[in-house]
């Protein structure tokens, strides 16, 4: 009986790392967000119910022939999203050179600007 609930908890995490690639390709934010959380959600399910009353079900070959190759597909992925990452890095430096610049008034010597100074009255105290 256990073992067909482990398949289709299996199946649905298939279900939603295909739902995760396509998102990625549909370059969504939200759409992507989602998707992952919820890949992420029945990933913990899964590992929870595999660590609890399945451990010695996923030694067959077919299994863990999948879940390697969600291993490795989520180890692609992750190079995706950092490639993009990479790339909107690069766009705001190109549209937005001054956010990394320094402060706007860096010669500034204020009375905010410049660090605290005794008056002199309590030279005793001073630290």
């Amino acid at each position: 009986m256990s073992i067909p609930s482990l398949d289709a908890q299996l199946d649905r995490l298939e279900l939603q790392f295909n739902q995760l690639k396509l998102s990625l390709l549909d370059e969504s934010p939200e759409g992507l967000q989602l998707a992952g959380t919820t890949f992420q959600r029945l990933a913990v399910e899964f590992m929870q119910f595999a660590n609890g009353t399945a451990r010695g079900q996923l030694s067959t070959p077919a299994r863990i022939r999948r879940i390697k190759a969600m291993a490795l597909g989520l180890a692609t992925l992750r190079e995706c999203l950092l490639r993009q990452m990479a790339y909107v890095d690069r766009a705001l430096a190109i549209m937005l050179p001054a956010s990394r610049e320094k402060a706007t008034y860096p010669g500034v010597a204020g009375a905010y600007g410049s660090p605290v100074r005794g008056s002199g009255t309590f030279s005793g105290f001073a630290a």
